[in-house]
């Protein structure tokens, strides 16, 4: 299949979200075009799960140092199933609710986006053509060459 819109946007998370909403505000034909998770990495692998993982950390910090305020607490342990499902649940969401609101925005596509010519986008089977394109894949670090790294 071919289709042409005014703007494909590579890439779910928070750079392409942020671009589509002045797209669809001035009225633009848009294709998303996302690979693994909608949302990105910060809601899925990043930022809000750590929090969840950051917060259960601070607990058992705070717990630690109670008898310093006179608090008796008796043994505490962390439950790492129980943390990570809480972790889970509080992120499993996000995926499809993103893909919703992009949904909402232009047409969804799933798959590796491939450039096939200066305007032109091929994902699985479909090509997609557009007068503007927004790459919004994110980032990956670079790897430093400390001692420790690979740890």
């Amino acid at each position: 299949m071919s289709k042409q819109y005014d703007v494909i946007i590579i890439g779910g998370g928070n750079a392409g979200f942020g671009a589509s909403v002045a797209l669809k505000e001035a009225g633009k034909s848009i294709a998303f075009i996302e690979e693994l998770d909608f949302g990105g990495t910060c809601p899925n692998r990043g930022c809000t799960p750590k929090k969840v993982l950051v917060a259960a950390a601070t607990s058992l910090d705070t717990i630690a140092k109670a008898s310093a305020h006179g608090i008796s607490v008796g043994d505490v342990s962390l439950d790492w199933k129980a943390l990570i499902e809480r972790k889970d649940d509080m992120i499993g969401f996000i995926p499809d609710a993103m893909r919703g609101v992009a949904e909402q925005r232009g047409d969804v596509y799933r798959g590796h986006a491939r450039f096939t010519g200066k305007n032109e986008i091929q994902v699985g089977d479909d090509v997609l053509r557009a007068d503007h394109i927004v790459i919004a894949t994110g980032s990956k670090p670079r790897p430093l060459p400390l001692p420790g790294a690979d740890l």
